[in-house]
C-alpha cells in the first residue's frame, strides 16, 4: 500500500520522535496501541466498529482568504453551508465516541475552528469524557494568550498552527494577521506551557513550502526555539487544475478504515480530502457513528479500495492526491535537505 503524505516535518528526526512522545504523554501505551492500528490495520483492510479517530468540524467558515485555500473558490462558497457546529450535536457524537473508546478527536477540518463560539467548551467537553487525543488546527488569530493558558489547564494534546511564509509574504497571505504581532503570540503561548511546566499542547508550525522557498531558513530561525515541530506542505492543486494525472497502480487508500469525518452541519463524508462535500455518506443528526461507520456506503467505499481498482470511479478519489504517483524533490534549507512529495506530471497550473 503506498500512501503520499503532503506534510513534511522539517525540524529533524529527534525532534519528530520527541513531538510524538509529548503528544502520548499521560496515555503512552493506548497510543502506540493507536499507532499500530493507525498503520496496521488498514494493510489488513481491519476497520473496527469504530474509527479511530474522528474530525468534528467546529466551523466551516474562515476569518482569512488565503489565495492557496479552496475556502475562497466559488465552488467552495457554493457548494458548502458556512455553518458552526451546535454544541448540543457536538456533545452527543463525543458521548457515543467516549463510550465505545474512540481514541482521538480533531476539532477542525475545513474552517477555522475558533470561530465556533464554544471552541474551549469543545475541548472542555471533549477530555472531561475521556478521549484521550484531542487536537485541532488553527490560524491562530482568535486564539488569545488567556485561551491558550486554558488549553494547557485542560490538557489538549496538540496544535497545529497554520502560517505561511515570514514578513509581507505572510501578511500577503493570511492578511489581516500581522506576522510580528503573530509571532510574539505564538512566543507568549510557549512561555505559558514553560510557565506552568506543562508539555502541552505540543505545538506544530505549518505552513506551505512556496511562502518560504527564496529563503526558508528565517522561518525555521523563527520557529524552531518557540514550537515544538516546524513542518512544511508542498502546494497541492486544492482546485483540481492538475493535467496528465498519474495514478499508483494497486493503490488503496487507508483513510476509509482509519477515520471518519463530519461536516459542521452533521453529514458525514467519506474522507477529509472531500472539501466539497461531494459525497456524503452519513448525518448524525439523524445516524449513530456505528451506524454510519458500518453503514452500505462506507462498506461499498472500503470494498472499492480493497478490490484496488475503481477507486478514480469516486469522484473524491479521482481528484485526490493520494492515489497519485509522486516523485520526492529535495529543497535544501541551510545545512540540512527536505525531502517534498510532488506529483509526476504534474502541470504547474496551481492558481487562485
Amino acid at each position: 500500500m503506498k500512501i503520499n503524505k503532503s506534510d513534511k516535518a522539517a525540524s529533524g528526526f529527534f525532534r519528530r520522535i520527541l513531538f510524538q512522545y509529548k503528544r502520548g504523554k499521560g496515555h503512552l501505551v493506548p497510543y502506540v496501541w493507536n499507532r499500530i492500528r493507525w498503520h496496521i490495520f488498514p494493510r489488513l483492510h481491519w476497520a473496527g466498529s469504530y474509527p479511530d479517530h474522528v474530525d468534528l468540524e467546529l466551523s466551516s467558515s474562515c476569518n482569512m482568504t488565503c489565495p492557496m485555500c479552496y475556502t475562497v473558490t466559488e465552488r467552495f462558497k457554493q457548494s458548502v453551508p458556512h455553518l458552526n457546529m451546535d454544541f448540543t450535536l457536538f456533545q452527543k457524537i463525543v458521548d457515543e465516541l467516549a463510550l465505545h473508546n474512540v481514541y482521538s478527536v480533531r476539532l477542525s477540518w475545513r474552517g477555522e475552528p475558533t470561530l465556533n463560539k464554544h471552541f474551549m467548551d469543545c475541548v472542555r467537553y471533549a477530555k472531561q469524557k475521556g478521549i484521550k487525543e484531542v487536537d485541532s488546527l488553527t490560524n491562530a488569530l482568535r486564539l488569545t494568550p488567556e485561551m491558550f493558558a486554558e488549553l494547557v489547564d485542560l490538557q489538549m494534546d496538540w496544535l497545529t498552527i497554520s502560517f505561511d511564509g515570514t514578513g509581507e509574504t505572510y501578511e500577503k497571505i493570511r492578511k489581516p494577521a500581522k506576522f510580528d504581532e503573530m509571532v510574539a503570540k505564538i512566543g507568549k503561548y510557549s512561555e505559558i506551557k514553560k510557565g506552568k511546566k506543562s508539555s502541552k499542547p505540543v505545538m506544530r508550525i505549518q505552513g506551505v513550502w512556496p511562502a518560504i522557498s527564496e529563503n526558508p531558513e528565517p522561518f525555521f530561525d523563527t520557529f524552531e526555539p518557540i514550537a515544538d515541530e516546524v513542518s512544511v506542505n508542498s502546494l497541492l492543486d486544492y482546485l483540481h487544475n492538475d493535467q496528465d494525472i498519474r495514478y499508483i497502480p494497486n493503490f488503496t487508500c487507508p483513510v476509509p478504515f482509519q477515520r471518519m469525518v463530519i461536516g459542521s452541519d452533521g453529514r458525514v463524508f467519506m474522507c477529509i480530502n472531500d472539501e466539497l462535500g461531494r459525497e456524503p455518506v452519513g448525518d448524525v443528526n439523524n445516524q449513530s457513528v456505528y451506524d454510519v461507520w458500518n453503514g452500505e456506503p462506507m462498506q461499498r467505499i472500503r470494498n472499492i479500495h480493497m478490490q484496488q481498482k475503481g477507486y478514480e470511479t469516486l469522484e473524491t478519489c479521482k481528484v485526490c492526491y493520494q492515489p497519485r504517483e509522486i516523485v520526492k524533490v529535495p529543497h535544501r534549507v541551510g545545512s540540512r535537505v527536505i525531502y517534498l512529495d510532488d506529483l509526476v506530471g504534474r502541470a504547474q497550473v496551481v492558481g487562485t
